[in-house]
C-alpha cells in the first residue's frame, strides 16, 4: 500500500516517549508498504536525523517550526474556540507538500500521529484514515488545569475542552482510532460514541535496556527518574519526589541520592540540585549507564496518562519501580502487580526504604519485571495489530456530512 503518515514531531533518534512510538510504526510499515513522511521539527538540532530517517520511508517532508512563534502564533487564537494545540503544529510549507502529494500520488492510507496532525489532510477526500491519540491531550490539559494556578490554570482548562471537541471531529473522520491504553479507550468512547477504538499499547527493546550488556556501578543507595525534563508533568514529578519524597527517604539512608536524568531541564528543576542528594544530569548519550547506578526507578506523577515508556525501561533494565497508583494503572495487570505503588509522600518513602533495604526483595522485583515486560509488552505483537487495522481498516461512522476540523 502507499501511506500517507503525519507526525507531530521526527520520529527519529527514538530517545523519548512520542518518538519511540512513532519511529517503531513507521518502521513496521515501511517493511511492508511504501511510506511517504510529513513531519515537523521544532528543535534544530533534530534537522541532521533526516538522512537516518529517510532510510525508513519512501520520501521524507521535514518542516520546521520555531517554538516561540508558534507559541506566539497560537495564542493569536485565544479567543476563539479553536485549540491552540492546533495553530501551534501547523506549518504553511508542511500544509503545501501534502496537498501536493494529494495530488500526484494516490494514496491507500492516511495515518495520522497525534490529533492536530489531522488539520493537513482536511481535502484528502475518502482516503481512509487511521488515527493515533497516543494518549488522549485533551484529557491531560484538563489535569495539567488543576495543579496549576491562574491564568494559566485557565488556559489549559479552555485548551482541555476546545481539544476535547477538535478530537471529536477528528475521531468522526476516521476509520479507527488508536489509543495505548482501555483507560484512554474509555475516554475516546466519551469523547465521539461510536467511534471504532483500538488499544495498541507501546512496546520496549528488551534486548537494548539489558542489564547483562551494561556493567552495575552502584555505590550510594540511588533512586532514578528518567525523562525529558521539558514537560510539564515530569518537571512536577520530579519537584514533588525531590521536596516531599527523598527528605524522608534520607532519614533513614542518610546517603540516598535521587538521579534526574533527561535532556532540557527547566530552570525550577536545574534548581532542584540545591537540595542535598539531587543531581541533574540533562542530556545523556546513554540512559543505560545511568540506569546501571540505581537501585530503585520512580514515576511519582500526579498527572498521568497511557503508558510511560520510563517505567517498561527501567523494568526491562531489572530495576524494581515506585510509582503512584494513577501511573501504574495504564499497565497491564501482570506487570502493575509488580510496581510497588504510593500515593503519598510518606507511602511512597517507605516503599523505597524497603527496596533499598531488602536487597533480595529488590532483585527478584527487579528481575520478575524484567521477565513480565518481555512477555506482555512486545513491539512485536503491538505492530502486528496495527499492520491489521491498517490493512483492514473500519469504515468512518459516517461518510457523509462529516464534520469539518477548522
Amino acid at each position: 500500500m502507499r501511506i500517507l503518515y503525519l507526525c507531530h514531531r521526527i520520529p527519529y533518534p527514538p530517545n523519548k516517549g512520542d518518538k519511540i512510538r512513532a519511529f517503531h510504526q513507521l518502521r513496521a510499515m515501511a517493511a511492508l508498504h511504501e511510506v511517504d513522511v510529513f513531519t515537523l521539527v521544532d528543535d534544530a538540532g533534530d534537522l541532521a536525523y533526516q538522512e537516518p530517517l529517510a532510510g525508513y520511508c519512501h520520501q521524507l517532508t521535514v518542516a520546521r517550526v520555531h517554538p516561540k512563534m508558534a507559541r506566539l502564533r497560537a495564542l493569536r487564537f485565544l479567543t476563539t474556540q479553536k485549540p491552540l494545540t492546533v495553530p501551534y503544529f501547523y506549518s504553511a510549507e508542511l500544509q503545501a507538500e501534502v496537498q501536493r502529494a494529494l495530488l500526484r500520488r494516490s494514496y491507500d492510507r492516511i495515518f495520522v500521529y497525534c490529533s492536530a496532525m489531522a488539520q493537513y489532510v482536511e481535502s484528502a477526500g475518502q482516503i481512509p484514515m487511521v488515527t493515533d491519540l497516543v494518549d488522549v491531550d485533551s484529557d491531560k490539559w484538563t489535569q495539567y488545569a488543576t495543579f496549576t494556578r491562574f491564568p494559566f490554570s485557565a488556559i489549559y482548562r479552555r485548551e482541555g475542552r476546545y481539544l476535547r471537541e477538535y478530537e471529536r471531529r477528528v475521531c468522526a473522520k476516521s476509520s479507527c482510532v488508536v489509543v495505548t491504553t482501555e483507560r484512554e479507550a474509555k475516554l475516546v468512547r466519551q469523547i465521539s460514541p461510536g467511534t471504532h477504538v483500538h488499544v495498541v499499547p507501546n512496546g520496549v527493546d528488551t534486548a537494548y535496556f539489558d542489564p547483562e550488556v551494561v556493567p552495575q556501578d552502584r555505590t550510594v543507595p540511588t533512586v532514578i527518574f528518567t525523562g525529558d525534563m521539558s514537560y510539564f508533568p515530569n518537571q512536577q514529578a520530579v519537584n514533588y519526589f525531590a521536596r516531599k519524597v527523598l527528605p524522608l527517604i534520607r532519614v533513614s539512608h542518610s546517603e540516598a541520592q535521587f538521579l534526574i536524568v533527561g535532556r532540557n531541564p527547566s530552570r525550577d528543576v536545574l534548581r532542584l540540585q540545591r537540595i542535598h542528594g539531587v543531581e541533574v544530569t540533562g542530556f545523556v548519550p546513554d540512559v543505560r549507564t545511568y540506569l546501571a547506578k540505581a537501585h530503585v526507578a520512580v514515576a511519582p506523577f500526579t498527572i498521568a496518562a497511557g503508558i510511560q515508556n520510563k517505567i517498561l525501561e527501567a523494568m526491562a533494565f531489572g530495576l524494581p519501580v515506585v510509582a503512584t497508583l494513577r501511573t501504574a494503572q495504564g499497565l497491564s495487570p501482570a506487570v502493575a502487580d509488580m510496581v510497588e505503588t504510593g500515593d503519598t509522600g510518606e507511602e511512597m518513602a517507605a516503599k523505597v526504604v524497603c527496596l533499598l533495604q531488602d536487597v533480595r526483595l529488590a532483585n527478584r522485583k527487579g528481575m520478575e519485571g524484567r521477565h513480565r515486560v518481555a512477555g506482555e509488552y512486545r513491539w512485536a505483537h503491538s505492530l502486528d495489530q496495527l499492520l491489521e487495522l491498517l490493512e483492514k481498516p473500519v469504515r468512518t461512522q459516517s461518510s457523509k456530512n462529516q464534520p469539518s476540523m477548522a
